[in-house]
C-alpha cells in the first residue's frame, strides 16, 4: 500500500512539473522562442564564423558576417517568393475563370449523379463563403497581431546569435568551474555532441530542401503545371514539416493541375511526381543527407510536433525535431535518465543503445582527457571551444 502510494505521488509530481514546463514555455514564448531558434541558427552559423577567424578576422567581426550572410540568405529567400507570388497574383484572374468553369462542371456532375439543382448547390457555397467573410476581420487581425510577432521574433533573432556565439568560451569556462573536473568533462562532450547532431541535422536540412526544389520543379515543369517553380519550392520547404506538411504541400500542384488543364492524366502526373520524389527522400536523399542525427521514432515525433503547435505555433513545429534530438543527446548520456532517450529513439535494444553510448564516451575521453591543474583551465577552454 505504500508503494502504491509511493509511485502515485512520484507519477503526480512528474505529471504537475511537465504541466508547469508546458505553461512556462507558453508563457515565455516572446522569448524563448527566439531563442530556441537562434540557439540553433548559431550551431548552423559557427563553422563560418570558425573560418573566418583563422582567416585571422576578429572575432566580432567573424561573427557580424556570419550574420550578415545569413541574413542575405533570407532576404534572397523572401525575394525569390514575392516574385513567384506577383508572378501568381497577376494570373489570378485567368486562374479564377477557369475555376468558376471547373465549378460549373462539378455542379452539372452533381445535378446527374445526386439529383441537387445547381441552384441549390450554388447557393449552399454562397453560405460558406458568407459565413467565412464573416469571420474574415478577426482572421485578418490574427494575421496581423501574428505578423506583428513574427517581425519582433526576426528583429530579436541577430542579437541572440551573436551574443550566444561570441559568449561561448564563457559558457564553457562556467561548465568547467560549476562542475567537478570528470563531470565537467562529460557534460562539454554532450554539449559538444548536441552542437554536432544540430549542424549535421540543419545542414543536411538545407541541402535536403535544395534537392526537392529541383526535383518538385523539374517534374511539374515537365508536365507542364502552371508556376511549377513556386509550387516545388513550396513543396521542399513544406517537407521540413513531417507528415502534415507534405500532405498540404502536395495538394496545392494537383489542385492547380485541376484547374488549369482539362486533361485528368496532367493532375495524376503531378500527383505522381509528389508520390516518388517523397518516395526517393524517405529512402535515398534523407538517409544519405541528413542520416540518423536526429533518431526520433514516429510515435514521439507526432507527439512533439502537436505539443509544439500548440505551445508555439508553426515555428514550433519546424524546430521541434531537432529541439527533441537535441534532448535525446542529453537522454542518452544522462546514467538516470537513459530509459526516457530509449523511449523516443529508434533503437530495438536497450542494452545494445546503452553499450553503443558507453563505447562512444569511452573514445572521447581517452583522446580529451588531460591532467588536471589550476594553470591548465584555460587551455582546457580553449581545446574545448576549437572542438
Amino acid at each position: 500500500m505504500q508503494q502504491d502510494n509511493i509511485i502515485i505521488r512520484d507519477l503526480t509530481f512528474k505529471l504537475a512539473l511537465a504541466g508547469l514546463v508546458i505553461a512556462f514555455l507558453i508563457v515565455g514564448k516572446p522569448v524563448l522562442l527566439p531563442l530556441a531558434v537562434a540557439l540553433l541558427l548559431s550551431f548552423l552559423l559557427l563553422p563560418i564564423s570558425r573560418r573566418l577567424e583563422k582567416w585571422r578576422v576578429p572575432r566580432v567581426i567573424a561573427i557580424i558576417l556570419s550574420i550578415v550572410v545569413a541574413i542575405a540568405v533570407l532576404a534572397g529567400l523572401m525575394y525569390f517568393f514575392y516574385s513567384q507570388l506577383l508572378l501568381f497574383v497577376n494570373d489570378w484572374p485567368e486562374l479564377s475563370k477557369q475555376m468558376s468553369g471547373r465549378l460549373d462542371s462539378l455542379y452539372q456532375f452533381i445535378h446527374e449523379k445526386f439529383n441537387f439543382s445547381k441552384f441549390e448547390q450554388k447557393s449552399w457555397v454562397n453560405e460558406r463563403i458568407t459565413s467565412l467573410g464573416a469571420s474574415a476581420g478577426s482572421y485578418a487581425l490574427g494575421v496581423f497581431t501574428a505578423t506583428g510577432s513574427f517581425i519582433a521574433t526576426l528583429a530579436l533573432l541577430p542579437i541572440f546569435i551573436f551574443f550566444i556565439t561570441y559568449y561561448k568560451p564563457k559558457f564553457v569556462h562556467f561548465i568547467q568551474l560549476v562542475f567537478k573536473e570528470e563531470k565537467a568533462d562529460d557534460t562539454l562532450s554532450i554539449i559538444k555532441e548536441i552542437s554536432r547532431v544540430s549542424q549535421k541535422y540543419l545542414k543536411g536540412l538545407m541541402l535536403d530542401i535544395l534537392i526537392l526544389s529541383v526535383l518538385n520543379s523539374t517534374g511539374f515543369l515537365l508536365f507542364g503545371l502552371k508556376h511549377a517553380i513556386l509550387f516545388g519550392v513550396l513543396l521542399a520547404f513544406l517537407n521540413i514539416i513531417p507528415y502534415v506538411g507534405v500532405l498540404v504541400g502536395s495538394i496545392l500542384p494537383i489542385t492547380m493541375a485541376l484547374i488549369t488543364h482539362d486533361q485528368i492524366s496532367v493532375a495524376l502526373g503531378v500527383a505522381a511526381v509528389c508520390v516518388v520524389v517523397q518516395f526517393l527522400d524517405n529512402n535515398f536523399i534523407t538517409p544519405n543527407v541528413i542520416g540518423s542525427s536526429v533518431s526520433i521514432n514516429p510515435f514521439a515525433s507526432i507527439i512533439a510536433l502537436t505539443v509544439s503547435a500548440m505551445v508555439w505555433g508553426m515555428v514550433g513545429m519546424i524546430i521541434a525535431l531537432p529541439l527533441v534530438g537535441m534532448i535525446k543527446v542529453a537522454l542518452d548520456n544522462i546514467e538516470p535518465l537513459k530509459p526516457y532517450g530509449y523511449l523516443i529513439g529508434e533503437e530495438k535494444d536497450y542494452k545494445r543503445n546503452e553499450i553503443l553510448v558507453r563505447r562512444i564516451f569511452s573514445l572521447r575521453s581517452r583522446f580529451t582527457k588531460q591532467p588536471v591543474s589550476d594553470n591548465k583551465a584555460e587551455d582546457r577552454t580553449d581545446e574545448t571551444n576549437n572542438s
